[in-house]
């Protein structure tokens, strides 16, 4: 049997999760011999079948660096991603036009909340996710509230699922009205100064109210499919931290080399190139 090539060995690497010291006891090759014909595989070019999409886009972070991906989430699809070092607008920008001048069109974008996002995405209908948003929330609020009016908004945001924009609207009204007393109140300090005891809170309050016209999207567009969550980044995330974590203390380039392979198995293409070589 031929031993295997150098584009195999780096699969078993990346997707069967062996270490490299395993593969090369497995394959009487030193460890170092091993990392050299990982460094010399070349990645395929990703290639794209332009057509209209539900785009789900979002960023994580592996320590010093972090990757932005826009997914097709229907066909559970990466269609674009930029390494970064911070989480800015631009590179959103950047990924859009990039595949709109391939031809791709976006029927939809599902997006956690990132300052400025409606704003990349103008013209198209933006949807809030809704794993996001309740994340948001209880950063201000935590998982248990102590107060009731902490209760009750984050059993309000919890629920969201169960409600159309009008009926969200008119329940936060109610819940404003019946708590206005306490989220006036205030707290003064030595000096003369003061500040609202319940800041946090308020936090919360406008923090929801800001979110309330990109929540519903999935409800008023009727003639196309809109993703209400970017689940299925989230799962991919989570299944590339996995790969990433079992080979901890590589270099950053070899870790981004590893990530891009893991992208580029979303398109079957991927594993039909490697093959090849």
């Amino acid at each position: 049997t031929a031993p295997p090539s150098k584009e195999e060995l780096f699969c078993l690497y990346v997707f069967n999760k062996q270490t490299l010291a395993e593969i090369g006891s497995e394959y009487g090759l030193r460890t170092k011999e091993v990392q050299k014909y990982f460094d010399e595989v070349v990645l395929p070019a990703k290639k794209h079948t332009p057509r209209p999409v539900a785009l789900c886009v979002d960023a994580t972070f592996f320590g010093s660096f972090g990757v932005i991906v826009f997914r097709d989430q229907k066909d559970k699809e990466n269609l674009w991603w930029s390494f970064c070092d911070e989480e800015w607008t631009f590179f959103y920008e950047r990924g859009k036009t990039i595949l709109r001048d391939l031809g791709y069109t976006f029927t939809s974008v599902t997006a956690d909340g990132l300052p400025g996002l409606p704003k990349v995405f103008n013209g198209i209908p933006f949807q809030y996710c809704h794993f996001h948003a309740k994340k948001n929330i209880t950063k201000y609020l935590t998982k248990n509230p102590k107060t009731d009016a902490g209760v009750a908004l984050l059993a309000l945001m919890n629920t969201i699922h169960f409600h159309t924009e009008d009926s969200f609207k008119i329940t936060l009204r109610g819940w404003c009205e019946r708590y206005q007393p306490f989220l006036g109140e205030k707290t003064n300090h030595p000096g003369g100064t003061w500040s609202y005891t319940h800041a946090r809170l308020k936090s919360a309050l406008r923090s929801m109210s800001r979110m309330i016209p990109y929540l519903f999207t999935y409800q008023q567009e009727k003639t196309v499919f809109v993703p209400r969550t970017t689940n299925t980044l989230e799962g991919h995330f989570r299944h590339l931290k996995v790969r990433v974590t079992v080979h901890c203390g590589i270099s950053v380039e070899r870790k981004k080399k590893l990530i891009e392979a893991v992208l580029l198995n979303s398109s079957a293409q991927y594993q039909k190139e490697m093959r090849k070589s």
